[in-house]
């Protein structure tokens, strides 16, 4: 199995990406609830890591 350039293995940049939308859903729950801007930046921060990640893991499994 081959690692992204992050040193990845595809398992565990699935779980990352999974655990980051779950993070976000979250934090967009506790926006609806709270109205508390703080709850947007953690949801954007971890879209960005989930996107950051999928992109790597999408680059490495490239074939050259």
């Amino acid at each position: 199995m081959r690692a992204t350039p992050d040193g990845l293995l595809p398992a565990q940049a699935a779980i990352i990406i999974l655990g980051c939308m779950f993070v976000f859903s979250t934090a967009l729950w506790l926006f609806v609830i709270t109205k508390a801007m703080i709850a947007i930046g953690i949801g954007a921060m971890a879209l960005f890591t989930a996107g950051t990640c999928a992109f790597a893991h999408r680059y490495a499994l490239k074939p050259l």
